[in-house]
């Protein structure tokens, strides 16, 4: 079996797979001295085989990737039509009441229709119960008028241990009741009554078992009421979630009653304070206030301070039960209300000022907890808000803004430094970026607190550029290295511009100085390396001795815009009739010329990528403008000004090269196939 033929079948991929004998396998039958070469072979088509395999993963994840955005963006415009849709029916709603509005007589008739088939519904319901559960007249006759069947079914009981089914049961929500019943000796009822419980005592959760437990474990749920627990099995998933759901919504709607309830109480009870000391017509307080003196006066402020304490007493108990039950909106609106009143109590005084501290507390935690920042300042609007309401805003977002901090540099500490130095200032600088972006984006109305999550902004690019420099410009990378890393860099904080908030003076200030030393450094061994090129020019022809080395670099020179195969010497095939340092000088100025266009955006930048261009031509020029009558001189020469500087100027887009040329080196002129056309711009020549 030959080595495409192996990687063609499945064998290396068996768990049976055993590499020591393939090796041998592959190796048996070779003469003494063919081993090294077979491995070779091995080694070289298993390298194949792998990078391959490399390219399809990163293919198949890129796919993976592209889908996942495709099916977020379907994803958002669905989004966007359900809104739609439901702006035009609250339109339509809205529509319907006017024209019922207007028709007056029309509306009452359908209200009654609608209020008299309700009646019968609710009416059927109960019949129907009382004559399929035995014993559950008695406890109907108990509840409140207002209360209804909201939902009944019939489940299987199943064993807490074994979950084998033990016998049926049915089970009825009511508003504020919840009613069990199992089946009936009696053959004309099917079921009797044996338990009722309020619902806010009941709970009802998911049982989350794999399917190789129980078959049905997608039917099952478990209700708990203390003491006890019961697994019931559902008839269809579509029963079960309507169960989950519904017990969810009455506990919220009855809780919501309870709120109000409460609400309306201490209302009322303020109100009444409030009446009992100030008259109800203005006249009759005006005329009392007149005829009173100032004894008067004083006893009244003092029955309504009396009357304050009485009212703020009774609103500490219903403050402390909210605090109590974690039910921090209602809490920090009775707080709210006690500010209202003046408080001469200094221990009353003291303790709601410990309450307010516990609730701050409380919701200080909340945002402090691990997994507060899933789901950013959305997830955290409630705890915000409520502080914000306690005249705690700066507070809040400050400790919002730390949190985001803290978990910044712990994300920081795990970015693993690659080989790749760009893809390290890729991933950091998305990673901070998007976190600045998602923080300004949410707190872009809060105009009052704003200069902190600038101040904020600035922080965390400050950490960004410290990494940066430390780990990448700090350890000698070569020029384009250093400016891709600006490029991208500069790419997200247009981002940031974009949204209202330039941070590009933070930029120029820490980074550009280390940049720019950086960017000098290597410039230095790039001149050097270029001189000492030029101090060894003799203009001889460029000899790669081989033909294949010659089409190589052929290949490799189109490949960077260059067209040299013109000057193939006739006489020496394996030559070319231009120098070994006009040749390498090409590479160098191209690749110059390709960096250092990616630093014109930056006003601090710009003026050392020109002088760099300057300077590495005035050097080679110099070198070209000297009088030397050889075929090579000519042909370098006319490469240099006919090839390489409009290259070099097509990719840096500006015509430094060209108006050096015109100004310090006409000398040059003549080996141009075509006249080069003088800038007309005078601001460029005062420039130069």
């Amino acid at each position: 079996m030959s080595v495409n033929e192996s990687f063609e079948g499945e064998q290396l991929v068996t768990e049976e797979f055993n590499g020591a004998q393939y090796v041998n396998d592959i190796l048996n039958n070779s003469r003494p001295g063919e081993e090294v070469n077979k491995l070779h072979v091995l080694k070289s088509k298993l390298t194949a085989e792998s990078n391959t395999a490399s390219e399809q993963i990163k293919d198949i994840i890129f796919d993976h990737y592209r889908q996942f955005i495709d099916t977020s963006k379907e994803v958002s415009s669905l989004e966007k039509e359900i809104y739609e849709l439901s702006t035009l029916l609250t339109d339509q709603k809205a529509l319907i009441e006017n024209l019922m509005d207007l028709c007056g007589q029309e509306k009452g008739s359908v209200c009654s229709v609608s209020l008299h088939s309700a009646g019968n519904n609710q009416s059927n319901s109960l019949q129907t119960l009382m004559h399929k559960v035995e014993g559950i007249a008695d406890e109907l006759n108990r509840l409140k008028p207002t209360e209804k069947i909201l939902l009944q079914s019939e489940f299987t009981l199943l064993s807490e241990n074994t979950m084998e089914p033990v016998h049926s049961v049915f089970l009825v929500l009511l508003t504020e009741t919840f009613f069990i019943c199992n089946p009936s000796n009696n053959p004309k009822m099917k079921f009797t009554f044996v338990s009722a419980h309020r619902l806010d005592s009941v709970a009802i959760v998911n049982v989350k078992r794999a399917a190789t437990e129980n078959p049905f474990a997608e039917l099952i749920m478990q209700l708990m009421i203390f003491p006890e627990q019961l697994y019931l099995k559902c008839d269809a998933p579509r029963v079960k979630k309507q169960w989950l759901e519904g017990i969810e919504n009455a506990k919220r709607s009855l809780e919501k009653e309870k709120n109000l309830h409460r609400q309306a109480t201490i209302r009322a009870k303020r109100r009444k304070s409030s009446a009992a000391t100030h008259p109800a017509d203005p006249r009759d307080r005006l005329a009392t206030i007149k005829s009173q003196n100032s004894e008067a006066i004083q006893e009244d402020d003092q029955e309504k301070l009396e009357a304050d304490m009485e009212w703020l007493r009774g609103l500490e108990n219903d403050l402390q039960e909210e605090i109590s039950h974690r039910r921090l909106d209602m809490a920090v609106e009775l707080l709210m209300e006690t500010k209202t009143a003046k408080c001469t109590d200094p221990e009353l005084k003291a303790r709601i000022g410990a309450y307010e501290k516990q609730i701050i507390k409380t919701l200080s935690d909340e945002i402090k907890r691990p997994g507060a920042l899933h789901g950013g300042a959305k997830a955290l609007h409630r705890p915000l808000t409520l502080l914000k309401s306690l005249g705690r805003s700066t507070y809040a977002i400050d400790l919002y803004l730390k949190r985001r901090s803290s978990a910044l540099s712990q994300r920081a500490r795990e970015f693993t430094i690659s080989e790749e130095p760009l893809s390290y200032v890729r991933h950091v600088s998305t990673v901070f970026i998007s976190a600045i972006l998602e923080v300004i984006t949410e707190f872009k109305k809060e105009k009052e607190d704003y200069c902190l999550v600038v101040q904020w902004a600035c922080s965390e690019l400050s950490l960004l550029l410290s990494l940066i420099r430390r780990h990448v410009l700090e350890v000698a990378p070569t020029m384009a290295v250093l400016t891709n890393a600006w490029r991208i860099l500069a790419g997200e904080l247009e981002i940031l511009r974009y949204e209202g908030l330039d941070l590009s003076f933070e930029v120029n200030r820490l980074l550009a100085p280390s940049l720019r030393t950086a960017l000098e450094s290597n410039f230095t061994n790039i001149i050097e390396s270029t001189r000492l090129r030029i101090q060894e020019e003799r203009w001889q022809p460029y000899n790669l001795e081989t033909e294949s080395s010659l089409n190589r670099y052929l290949e490799e020179m189109s490949d960077l815009g260059l067209c040299i195969d013109w000057a193939i010497m006739p006489h020496q095939p394996h030559s070319l009739s231009i120098s070994q340092s006009g040749c390498e000088f090409a590479r160098v100025a191209r690749s110059l010329s390709r960096d250092l266009s990616l630093l014109k955006s930056s006003g601090h930048l710009r003026e050392l990528s020109i002088d760099f261009i300057r300077t590495v031509w005035s050097d080679y020029c110099e070198l070209l403008a000297q009088p030397i009558n050889t075929d090579v001189h000519t042909f370098t020469c006319k490469f240099i000004v006919n090839q390489l500087i409009p290259l070099c100027e097509e990719i840096y887009r500006e015509d430094l090269i060209r108006l050096l040329l015109q100004k310090r080196f006409p000398s040059l002129l003549q080996f141009v196939d075509r006249p080069l056309q003088r800038v007309e711009d005078d601001q460029e020549e005062e420039d130069v």
